[in-house]
């Protein structure tokens, strides 16, 4: 039973691979012959590009030419005067010697013209061809089924026009520079009723047309020969298709003689998976008790951090009282010395002791109230929650300008002490950079406002940024941007473990204007 089930998994599976393989040979052939077709018709589409560029350079070229030998003509011997004098012997004499020059360099020129500003002919040399447009510059111009090209080129005189000069060329011209450049063979031809092709089949050879309109009725066309690519693309499916043969006997034979491992590895797999099911809950439990534990130390450590900071804020926070203290017992001391305390001094002097032991005293209370966790979940607002923990840090943050921009009742439903906590520890990290870098002017700007449904609260400080890459590492245990002596690397981990685990918001931060943006997302339900 169990080499009947085992030849029957083998079946099927050679039967389903084999099926595969063949589908995915056929897609192979496809795309092979898909992707040389492409790259064929883009070298086709580079061709007729070039071309184009051709023929647009030779226009070019050609108008530039004849239109400095036009300016060239009139500004030499007197040539604009025997216009406006209509002086056609004149203009004939002087004009020959170079219409034939440039006769000699261009078989291809017909005729050098002069019109007058009215567009009337004064002269030609040549051979005397029927076209005048003075609305273009340059024009193909067809007449008894001989087309020809015009380059116009006016004359004036103190802003009033004074005459032209027409050059006729030959389209031909064109047709035998583009066939030079591109060894490409061209004709031009004259049909009104043409219909583009993009191949045609000639002499079992098969081209791509190229074509140019020049004129409504006349066009110049240019012949690729393209048959060697076309076997290229019939040869690609066929070796495709043969490899893929190739592959697919070598394929089955590795099947054929493999399958027999593969089934004796499957059944070890099988039996080490039967044993893993086994041990994977108790592993999971292992697994979760230390993620716990590791939390547990974290947050220890977190809480020993901040108090730490606390701490540090009481001591700055009592200093001054104490030095009044001091002052106040030294100068009774000295008059007690002199003999010059009365009972009224002295009891200014224990009253103004007394309003500093309450002042230090109160301190303590509203340090250990903000330490005390919430028993439950309350409604409380941001702005005062924020303001909270600003003035417990005022001593400490003496030297940092705060610049507070809050949306005011914006009530959020959680344990207000943590997210004082969060946010305290957000400020004491900003706090510690700018004394380790030594920032001039440390400025940091909180904002709170709604957007749509969240509540959102931006920490942005000028302290030149964070370093670390990627910045996201800033928010993982252990991992501080500060010196080892004052960073730990937890309460950034704290505050978004808080944010988004307790609170189901996000903590992101980004470097911005020269420093660092704290943003806080919290979901207000």
């Amino acid at each position: 039973m169990r080499l009947s089930l085992n030849f029957s998994i083998k079946t099927k599976t050679m039967i389903l691979v084999i099926v595969l393989f063949i589908l995915t040979c056929l897609v192979f052939s496809f795309l092979r012959q898909f992707d040389i077709r492409n790259l064929i018709n883009l070298s086709k589409e580079d061709f007729r590009n070039e071309i184009e560029n051709i023929y647009n350079t030779t226009l070019k070229r050609t108008k530039e030419f004849y239109t400095n030998r036009a300016k060239a003509n009139v500004k030499s011997d007197n040539i604009k005067t025997y216009i406006k004098e209509q002086n056609i012997e004149k203009i004939d004499k002087l004009t020959l010697a170079r219409f034939q020059v440039l006769k000699e360099e261009n078989p291809y020129l017909i005729s050098m013209k002069f019109f007058n500003h009215q567009g009337k002919l004064l002269t030609y040399l040549g051979e005397k061809s029927i076209s005048l447009n003075l609305n273009k510059g340059e024009y193909f111009f067809l007449y008894k089924n001989k087309l020809t090209y015009h380059i116009l080129t006016p004359f004036y005189e103190k802003d009033k026009l004074l005459a032209w000069i027409e050059f006729c060329l030959e389209a031909e011209y064109f047709l035998k520079e583009i066939e030079a450049f591109s060894k490409l063979r061209g004709t031009i031809i004259f049909d009104k009723n043409y219909k583009n092709k993009d191949t045609i089949e000639k002499d079992g050879k098969l081209f791509i047309i190229h074509s140019f309109d020049l004129t409504d009725e006349a066009r110049m066309i240019f012949y690729q020969d393209i048959t060697k690519q076309e076997g290229i693309i019939k040869n690609s499916f066929r070796e495709a298709l043969l490899l893929s043969l190739i592959l697919f006997c070598i394929i089955f034979i590795i099947l054929h003689y493999g399958f027999k491992v593969l089934i004796k590895r499957l059944e070890l797999s099988e039996n080490s998976l039967k044993n893993l099911n086994a041990n994977l809950e108790q592993k999971i439990q292992e697994e979760l008790q230390k993620r716990r534990k590791q939390e547990r130390i974290l947050m220890h450590q977190s809480r020993l951090a901040s108090m730490g900071e606390m701490i540090g804020n009481i001591a700055h926070q009592w200093r001054q009282p104490l030095t009044e203290l001091n002052n106040i017992l030294t100068h009774i001391g000295f008059m007690l010395e002199f003999k010059k305390i009365n009972y009224k001094n002295f009891k200014k002097l224990e009253e103004n002791a007394e309003n500093l032991i309450s002042y230090m005293s109160k301190t303590i209370d509203d340090f250990r109230n903000f330490f005390k966790p919430n028993a439950s979940k309350d409604y409380f607002y941001i702005d005062e929650a924020l303001n909270k923990t600003l003035k417990l840090l005022e001593s400490s943050f003496s030297f940092i300008k705060i610049e507070k921009n809050f949306e005011k009742k914006i009530q959020f439903y959680g344990f207000k002490t943590q997210f004082c906590q969060a946010i305290l520890n957000i400020l004491c990290n900003a706090k510690d950079i700018f004394i380790e870098r030594k920032i001039e002017n440390p400025c940091m700007k909180i904002s709170v406002f709604k957007k749509e449904r969240n509540i959102v609260i931006e920490i942005h400080d000028n302290a030149k940024g964070i370093i670390i890459s990627p910045i996201e590492k800033i928010f993982e245990p252990y991992i501080s941007s500060k010196h080892a002596n004052i960073g730990t690397g937890i309460g950034l981990y704290m505050s978004k473990v808080i944010i988004e685990k307790n609170f189901k918001g996000s903590l992101s931060v980004s470097n911005e204007n020269n420093g660092a943006k704290f943003s806080i997302y919290l979901v207000n339900f």
